[in-house]
């Protein structure tokens, strides 16, 4: 293995450590999945990591040493030394910094240069002779666009005015819908069944599609997004004289609700959205 790849194997198996819990056998579970997808922890040291934290996970007895040089960690992972040695290094502050960069933005500096006084006449003539044609030209598409008539014009996604309420059971979660989905106007929720779902698309903002967010996610969010906790399913329909719409609504401890279906305009009707 090249130095590169081993210091950037390292840096990761620092950044796991520092990040999760691994008394927690889901949180292991999807890290080895991951793992067996991008295959970076592939040194000694990566299976002795791997091997570490499924040990911690199952609960079985586990050594205090260092995965890395073998003397005692206090997390039974990694030692303190290592920790710091591993972020100190050049590699883990560039990592660091491009990632910081990402978060706020970049900014272009640009060099003074100098044009004499004719040049500067040309190009504002030149550019305000530009601006005068852009803008007749947007008003001209302007004016098609307002004599095209509106033919199934796309609607804003729907959401709930309601807070979000925790629930327990089954019941109180049939209650919490029945608040945005009221049977006087003809909507009927049934309980369908509990079942799992990713705790990230709880997370996202009400009006979103889950399934457009999932697309953009780096590899460090599918870490947080694609963990699952239980959930209770409802069926929904609602019908009336002239149509007859279904769908469906998922409802997490907390009171958040996510839903999918034709009862629900605005929206793609295979595709779950943020609701409450």
């Amino acid at each position: 293995m090249d130095d590169y790849k081993l210091k950037q194997e390292l840096f990761y198996m620092v950044t796991l450590d520092s990040k999760y819990d691994f008394t927690r056998m889901e949180v292991v579970e999807s890290i080895l999945r991951l793992e067996n997808e991008r295959q970076i922890l592939v040194s000694v040291f990566g299976r002795r990591f791997k091997s570490r934290i499924f040990d911690i996970a199952a609960g079985t007895k586990t050594g205090d040493d260092c995965v890395i040089c073998g003397k005692p960690a206090e997390d039974h992972v990694i030692c303190h030394n290592c920790m710091e040695s591993i972020l100190n290094s050049d590699y883990a502050k560039s990592k660091l910094k491009i990632k910081e960069k990402s978060k706020t933005g970049f900014s272009l500096n640009f060099k003074h240069f100098s044009i004499n006084l004719n040049r500067k006449k040309i190009a504002l003539g030149l550019l305000t002779v530009f601006l005068v044609v852009l803008l007749f030209f947007q008003l001209w598409i302007l004016s098609l666009w307002r004599s095209i008539p509106d033919i199934n014009p796309i609607q804003e996604a729907v959401v709930s005015s309601n807070e979000l309420v925790p629930v327990s059971n089954e019941t109180e979660a049939e209650a919490q819908l029945l608040l945005d989905f009221p049977e006087e106007q003809g909507y009927t929720v049934t309980f369908g069944r509990m079942d799992r779902e990713y705790v990230g698309r709880f997370l996202i903002d009400k009006g979103q599609c889950c399934e457009e967010i999932e697309e953009n996610l780096s590899d460090e969010e599918r870490y947080d997004y694609f963990f699952s906790e239980d959930v209770y399913i409802f069926y929904i329909s609602c019908q009336d004289d002239v149509s007859s719409r279904i769908g469906l609504a998922e409802v997490n401890s907390d009171g958040a609700i996510i839903v999918m279906g034709s009862f629900n305009d605005g929206r793609d009707t295979d595709k779950h959205y943020k609701y409450r």
